[in-house]
């Protein structure tokens, strides 16, 4: 049970790292931050440079560099940034879900399983990553830690829940090539817009599969782009366009080619960028918990080197990267005695 005091001393650490500006590619002044706190607690603390300005942070138990369970979440969060804030119930601002909240609660967590005599050196320690709202620069650079944990437990917000695995992604640009000509005499170009109108509609009208498991792919089309002005037959035109996998990428990126053949790529001079290719991952679990299958992605296939992984964290993937992203105090404490019960169902399943 978290005490009064251990629960201010979380939210105190909560709102020092949701009152600094991380965002992707400029997560420094956060990696200064908690190696500062975490080396004032009594851990073992070092610096991964991903970049000039962009470090993980490793942090375990005097020696035990190679911990059996490893706590992990990412330090970097989206843009704007957004103040902090704070009423009696919730606490405001970037990050303070995804995934401040998460990183915050597996710090005190530790910390009350150190005071309770439940851990000791090689027991447990933490990786927090740059990169993961981007591209998992940080999580993929980790494999050359050389870290073998037993356990990887990774925080996002999961509203409390344990997950059984998250869906895949596969990120694709689109590119067509037109003629550009006067808009008063189409007939001399070829607008690259209207083969992309055409295209898209296509692409909706596949049936995408579905999986027991992991539930419906499904596709959004996030950004399009293209043409000069009104007034000009587009010569361009570019969309980009996220699935998120229940079965696998393959399956969808042949049923892609299906409505799209190469040689109509070529006929129509179609280029297709593949971008980000994951497939679905399934999730370690211990009895106590409620549970689903999250459609967001992770980390967690980036870092390949631990035997099993684990995703939980207090606070909701629904106002993530919104205006008025918060997560609720009562919520954020509650984590804690969580993740220590994690840890320790853990530990006796793999005596």
């Amino acid at each position: 049970m978290t005490t009064p005091e251990s629960a201010k001393e979380l939210l105190a650490f909560h709102k020092g790292l949701v009152s600094i500006s991380c965002i992707t590619e400029n997560e420094s002044p956060c990696t200064e931050y908690l190696q500062a706190h975490l080396t004032n607690l009594g851990y073992t603390v070092e610096l991964q440079t991903i970049a000039p300005g962009r470090e993980n942070v490793l942090a375990y138990l005097g020696k035990g560099r190679n911990p059996r369970v490893l706590f992990n979440t990412h330090i970097d969060v989206v843009p704007p940034y957004i103040e902090y804030r704070e009423d009696e119930e919730n606490v405001y601002g970037r990050g303070s879900s995804d995934a401040k909240g998460c990183m915050a609660a597996q710090v005190q967590a530790v910390e009350e399983l150190r005071k309770e005599g439940k851990v000791k050196e090689g027991d447990i320690g933490f990786l927090f990553v740059v990169g993961e709202e981007v591209d998992h620069i940080g999580m993929v650079k980790a494999n050359d830690l050389g870290l073998t944990p037993d356990y990887l437990i990774v925080g996002e917000p999961t509203e409390s829940r344990l997950a059984l695995g998250h869906k895949g992604v596969l990120r694709l640009n689109i590119s067509i090539e037109g003629k550009a000509a006067h808009s008063g005499y189409p007939e001399l170009g070829i607008s690259a817009n209207d083969k992309m109108i055409d295209l898209l509609h296509k692409l909706k009208s596949i049936k995408l599969p579905e999986d027991p498991y992991f539930g419906k792919t499904t596709m959004n089309i996030g950004t399009i782009q293209g043409g000069l002005a009104a007034n000009i037959v587009p010569a361009f035109s570019k969309a980009g366009i996220s699935f998120r996998i229940a079965t696998s990428t393959q399956e969808v990126l042949d049923l892609v080619e299906q409505v799209l053949p190469r040689e109509q790529q070529l006929k129509d001079k179609i280029t297709i960028e593949r971008l980000t290719c994951w497939e679905p991952v399934r999730c370690h679990s211990v009895p106590g918990f409620e549970t689903f299958v999250a459609n967001y992605f992770t980390d967690i296939p980036s870092f390949t080197t631990a035997k099993h992984s684990l995703l939980y964290g207090p606070g909701s993937i629904l106002c993530a990267h919104a205006p008025h992203e918060y997560i609720n105090k009562k919520e954020l404490i509650a984590a804690v005695g969580s993740y220590k019960d994690i840890v320790l169902k853990l530990f006796a399943e793999s005596q």
